[in-house]
This record gives C-alpha cells, sequence and structure tokens, in this order.
C-alpha cells in the first residue's frame, strides 16, 4: 500500500511538474499593452533609440504625428505639424530632436491632367525639440515621388536615404487614367535612389548625391522591368553602413555601401515553389490546393513583389515581405535571404495557415494574394532574435523566432488594427510598435519572457 502510495506521489509530482512546465511554455512571448487612436491613418512609423518617442506620417491629413511612450500602457498624443502634400515616410533622429519626411508633393489625380514628372518632390525638415509644437523649419527638392526613407547618421549629419519610386502613370486622351490595356503610355521618370545629407541646425546647406539604377544592373540581376526600376523600401543595417531597398514591382533588392555611396550589388527574389494554399474566396478556409501550381493562367504567378524588408538584428540576412503585385502573385508569407541574394529560408505558407488557425485568415483575399505580409521587421529582445510580420489584408502581425535563420520558429500571432503599413521593433524598451492603415490606429505589444 505503502509502494501504490509512493508511486503516485510521484506521478502526482511529474503531472504537476509538466502542468508548470506547460504553463510557462504556453505564456505568450507578446502582449498588446496600449493603443493609440489616430485622427486619420498612421501609416508608416519610426521610433526614438530610446523608444520613448514615436512619429508617425498621416497621408489622410497630410501631417506628421509625434507620439509619446515613455508610458507603454498608455501613449499619448503630443503634436502634430502638416506638411505640402502626401507623406509617403517618415523618420526620427536617434535623439529625437528631428523628423526628416519625404511628401509627394505632385501626385497625379485620375481624371485631370498628369502633373510634370520633373516637378520636385519634397524632403520636410522638422525640428522635434518641442515635441507637442513640432516645426516644419525646410522643405527640400528631391526626386518627383518619393516612397520610402531610412535614417543614418554621420557626426553632426543626417543622411536620409530615399527611394524615388516615379510609380507608373498612366495618360490617355491627356488625363490620368487607370493603367490599362493597349497603347496608353507611362509618362513615369525612372526611380532612383537619393543620399542626402543635412546638418539640421543648418538645414538650407545640405548635399544630395544620386544612384540611378542603370538598366544593365537590373539586367544582369534578372529583374523583370530594366528600364522602369520602382523602388519601394528602404532598409538600414544595424552597423549603418549599408542600405537595402527593395524594387517591389521589378521583384528585386539592391544594396547601397553607404560610404561611397554607391550601389554595390543586386539580386530578384524570383518565385515561391509550390506550397498548400487555399485560392477560392467561398468563404471555406482549405488549403487543399497548390500555389503557384494551380495560379499557373496567372502571369507571374508565386512572384515575390517585395515590399518592406528589414534586415537581421546581426546584419547578416535580409528579410523580405513578400506582399505581391498583381492578382495572384506574391508569396502569401516572407523569405529570408542572404546578403549575396541567396533563399536562406521562405515560410512555405505555414503563416497562412498559423492565421487561419488562431481566426485571421482572410477568405475573400484567397483568389488574390491571400494575407499580403506588407510590413517586416526584426529585434533582438533578451537572447532571441524575433521576426514581425504584418498581414494588410488580415490585420494580424505574426512573430517567429529567427535565432537560427535557417530554421525559424513560429511563436505565436497577434490582432492588429486594420490593414497594417508599417512594424517597429524597439529592443530598448522590450516593446514592438505596429501603425495601421485602415484603422488609423498604434499598437504596442510588449516582451514577456517564457519561464524556461
Amino acid at each position: 500500500m505503502l509502494r501504490i502510495l509512493a508511486v503516485l506521489v510521484v506521478l502526482i509530482g511529474i503531472v504537476a511538474l509538466g502542468f508548470l512546465y506547460w504553463q510557462a511554455k504556453s505564456t505568450p512571448d507578446f502582449i498588446e499593452v496600449g493603443t493609440l487612436n489616430i485622427d486619420g491613418k498612421a501609416e508608416i512609423i519610426d521610433v526614438t533609440e530610446d523608444g520613448n518617442l514615436l512619429v508617425y506620417s498621416n497621408p489622410d491629413g497630410k501631417s506628421i504625428g509625434v507620439v509619446d511612450l515613455s508610458i507603454a500602457v498608455a501613449p499619448r498624443l503630443l503634436g502634430s505639424v502638416e506638411v505640402p502634400g502626401e507623406p509617403t515616410s517618415v523618420v526620427v533622429s536617434p535623439d529625437g530632436q528631428w523628423a526628416l519626411a519625404t511628401v509627394y508633393a505632385h501626385k497625379p489625380v485620375k481624371g485631370e491632367a498628369a502633373p510634370d514628372q520633373r516637378l520636385p518632390g519634397l524632403l520636410a525638415v522638422i525640428n522635434l525639440q518641442d515635441p507637442t509644437a513640432p516645426e516644419l523649419v525646410s522643405l527640400i527638392g528631391i526626386g518627383h515621388h518619393p516612397d520610402s526613407l531610412a535614417l543614418s547618421t554621420s557626426g553632426e549629419e543626417l543622411v536620409a536615404i530615399i527611394g524615388i519610386e516615379n510609380e507608373a502613370v498612366w495618360v490617355k486622351d491627356d488625363v490620368v487614367t487607370a493603367k490599362p490595356d493597349g497603347d496608353s503610355v507611362d509618362v513615369s521618370e525612372p526611380g532612383l535612389v537619393q543620399i542626402l545629407k543635412l546638418n539640421p541646425n543648418a538645414p538650407y546647406s545640405w548635399s544630395v548625391t544620386g544612384l540611378p539604377l542603370s538598366p544593365d544592373l537590373l539586367r544582369n540581376a534578372l529583374m523583370l522591368a530594366e528600364d522602369d526600376p520602382q523602388p519601394e523600401f528602404v532598409a538600414l543595417s544595424p552597423g549603418r553602413h549599408m542600405a537595402a531597398v527593395s524594387l517591389q514591382e521589378n521583384n528585386g533588392i539592391v544594396l547601397i555601401d553607404l560610404a561611397t555611396p554607391e550601389i554595390t550589388s543586386a539580386f530578384s527574389v524570383g518565385s515561391v515553389l509550390n506550397r498548400p494554399a487555399d485560392l477560392r474566396a467561398d468563404n471555406v478556409v482549405e488549403f487543399s490546393q497548390q500555389y503557384p501550381g494551380d495560379a499557373s493562367g496567372q502571369p507571374l504567378a508565386g512572384t515575390r513583389f517585395p515590399d518592406a524588408i528589414a534586415f537581421s538584428p546581426n546584419g547578416q540576412y535580409l528579410l523580405s515581405a513578400d506582399e505581391g503585385d498583381a492578382r495572384l502573385t506574391g508569396g502569401r508569407g516572407f523569405s529570408i535571404w542572404s546578403l549575396t541574394g541567396e533563399l536562406v529560408w521562405s515560410d512555405d505558407g505555414q503563416t497562412e495557415q498559423q492565421a487561419a488557425a488562431a481566426g485571421f485568415y482572410p477568405d475573400g483575399e484567397s483568389d488574390k494574394r491571400g494575407i499580403e505580409i506588407e510590413g517586416i521587421a526584426a529585434g533582438r529582445f533578451g537572447s532571441r532574435d524575433f521576426a514581425f510580420a504584418a498581414s494588410e489584408k488580415g490585420s494580424f502581425l505574426a512573430i517567429y523566432d529567427i535565432s537560427n535563420a535557417y530554421a525559424p520558429e513560429f511563436v505565436q500571432i497577434l490582432s492588429t488594427g486594420s490593414k497594417p503599413e508599417s512594424v517597429k521593433a524597439i529592443p530598448a524598451r522590450n516593446l514592438v510598435a505596429v501603425g495601421a492603415e485602415g484603422s488609423g490606429n498604434i499598437s504596442i505589444y510588449q516582451y514577456v519572457p517564457a519561464q524556461e
């Protein structure tokens, strides 16, 4: 009898330990702790190095907003400043004293005469020394249609790396029209990358270097349109000596040495291999088809067309948000690349399946581009490296442990605002921030390490 009791005690102990272990392992790594609703859109966000100040672009309000993040559970709008056009991106200096915003100042309007594509876009220089009253101190002419920018520093200088997209503008009968089939003409200039240096204390003293993306470069990299580069998103390496730029509609990435500055390499990101997918918008979610094999009738089916990109925390890899462009294109997930363009890892449809299991899969987008990962970021929290992938159509944030870039592990999925556009890792505060274009809110998540 005593022996039986002893065995029972041991078994109960094992079960109890197993339960405690399950509890520890089931503890979420990230939890939502705060949100801030914006009057308009919270499209692109950036955060100071200490994680206490956040800036965002609001294209609806044609403004740049400033948010106090010092209390993560209660983010607070401090102030905003208008800019003369649609802000397409914004960055903040490491010390929080300055913000730079790219502005599409002469945006074509359907049905109206197309503006001269040589008219400049603008770089807005904004003084944040009083963040409750941000001040637009100067406007610098740059390429016509800027899209994304990143910020590095060199002594007292700020160094802006700007992707000038010059998105296609189609004209028929002397007015801007939707992209037609047949004989209409794209009147846009070729895109390029610009490196602009300025001392913010003397904002009218600046220099700019243009880095054209030549047809030979794009052709040799096996990209899709050698005469139309289409720069989309700019990412900065952790060491801040290298930048990467995605060419979304060209399906490639270029790397830039900022010390020179010059383009050092370019590579195509190709198409995804077959993976299980739901390709029918029929209110039934089942991954019984193969993508892109079962979509072979669609031109360029499975072509990744990367939007946002990010360096891994150690700077050795690049992550691409494989959003797509036309119907039934895109990777329906994200990928990891070496800096020489070799594919290190692809999610092979795992993110879509995890989204379905969590109730976030957007079935109405099944016959288009699925979850459309648009935003991507990476950061080191404790001893672990994480990737954060924001789904525009699923309105969620997928988190992976990428400590081993060749074998990432899925961690969790979190709800975001509608149509998240950008995501920012803030390791200094154990936080992650997401800006949602659809619902106009900024969500704040906190890292809560699971007990091991």
